[in-house]
């Protein structure tokens, strides 16, 4: 499990760790640009090893700092090897950096109850060693090391002893402290197997299906209409922008509102992000759920606007909505939230499994956010149906009617809340009033 806390601010502190950042950088920098001369050279790529081995007392880092750092590149490496057998125009890493994030492992840090200290290494000589150097003997020695540090205090709340791997990353205009705490997972071997299946959307963020007869849908209308509102306030910034000299005092006010418009927007789509994926696992522990199944939605973005095989196109709403769509990272906190409390998670493809009939077997378009089945006359929740398909495409499911299906959001103050909440029916509408992303935007 991942958490951070901020480090406070101090300006010899903040300098110290920005001169660690362009270090780190140019580290990068000659990594991807050695690799990718020795590709074009000898038509392969060098591996993590023979990276590594290059970079050895070379910078002002900690050498397992540089480590970890070739481990990113050789990480990222093969995740775009990966997407390039379905997508041809992913590229590999190429893009000059001059910040990057400060990878620690636990030997270059030590870790006590109120400090964190940072280990660095200085390889250089003062300049009258320099000078006179070559006139003493063994002149051509490699450049002495003088051992250094940072100290940072620790606000973790969790025992780091056992932190094997953290990162010091600038975020919202401040330094952060990101660490990894290996948790337990559960043991749900003494449970009988429970299936759900898991429908990612917009209009519904999620819509879970425990076995047969529960169900729950999530909205995701907060987090489309910050998305929505983000973009026209950022078109209207950079209009106003374009129209100002750059570098004058008004350009950078619009500057700074820009940048705070990203982090406030960043902040609130996290935390319904989080509050959405709790409230799905906090159901699916509920239900005693052993396996959940995603449906894979990765890449509907692409080729909305030019799609030859589709006779209907994406108009340019339609197009925004899915670029803007944050399913990748509801997909991966709901994954890594679900394996912490022992649910085995997989995915699928989805194809249609809004569309098809779990009754009769055939295929039917759905009106608004019902599907109806018009052989058998059978109404169902157009997400819900589609949950039940996605995991009965891995696991067997009986086609039952629900029982009871329950509509949340993500968050309700008080006053929004009933005072008896209990199952609602399928066609229960959730609440009215004043939406969320007009209280939070």
């Amino acid at each position: 499990m991942t958490h951070s806390f901020q480090i406070p601010y101090d300006s010899s502190l903040y300098e110290e760790l920005r001169t660690m950042q362009r270090e780190a950088a140019s580290v990068w920098n000659d990594i991807v640009r050695e690799a990718t001369s020795y590709y074009f050279a000898c038509k392969k790529w060098l591996s993590k090893t023979e990276i590594q081995a290059i970079r050895k007392q070379t910078y002002n880092l900690h050498s397992q700092t540089v480590q970890a750092i070739a481990d990113k590149y050789a990480a990222n490496r093969e995740t775009i090897r990966q997407l390039r057998k379905t997508d041809s125009k992913a590229k590999y890493p190429w893009r000059r950096k001059y910040y990057y994030c400060i990878p620690l492992k636990k030997a270059s840090m030590d870790i006590s109850t109120d400090t964190i200290t940072i280990k660095k290494v200085d390889y250089r000589f003062s300049l009258p060693n320099l000078l006179t150097k070559k006139k003493k003997k063994n002149w051509n020695e490699k450049f002495p090391k003088h051992n250094q540090s940072v100290v940072i205090p620790n606000r973790s709340e969790e025992n780091l002893d056992a932190c094997n791997y953290a990162e010091i990353v600038w975020r919202n205009g401040a330094y952060w402290f990101c660490y990894t705490v290996q948790v337990p997972e559960q043991d749900l071997s003494a449970y009988e197997k429970k299936v759900a299946g898991g429908d990612l959307g917009e209009i519904h963020a999620v819509a879970a299906v425990a076995t047969e007869d529960r169900a729950l849908v999530l909205s995701g209308r907060a987090m489309r209409s910050i998305s929505q509102f983000r973009s026209k306030a950022l078109a209207d910034l950079s209009k106003k922008m374009s129209r100002c000299k750059k570098g004058s005092r008004q350009w950078k006010k619009y500057k700074c509102a820009r940048n705070r418009l990203h982090q406030t927007s960043k902040n609130q789509l996290e935390a319904l992000e989080h509050k959405t994926t709790k409230e799905i696992v906090a159901f699916l522990e509920a239900e005693k759920v052993t396996r959940l199944v995603i449906g894979n939605v990765s890449g509907i973005e692409k080729g909305t606007k030019k799609n030859e095989q589709k006779k209907r196109k994406q108009n340019q709403v339609r197009r925004q909505q899915l670029s803007l769509w944050n399913q990748g990272k509801i997909k991966q906190k709901l994954t890594y939230k679900a394996k912490i409390k022992g649910i085995h998670v997989t995915e699928t493809e989805e194809s249609y499994t809004s569309q098809d009939c779990p009754f009769c077997g055939g295929r039917h378009r759905a009106k608004g956010r019902t599907f109806i089945c018009s052989v058998h006359k059978t109404e169902i929740h157009r997400d819900v149906n589609g949950a039940q398909n996605i995991a009965r495409k891995q696991h067997q499911m009986a086609v039952q009617p629900l029982v009871s299906v329950v509509f949340k959001q993500p968050v309700w103050y008080r006053r929004f809340l009933s005072k008896k909440q209990g199952d609602s029916s399928l066609k229960d509408k959730p609440p009215t009033g004043k939406s969320i992303a007009g209280r939070t935007a």
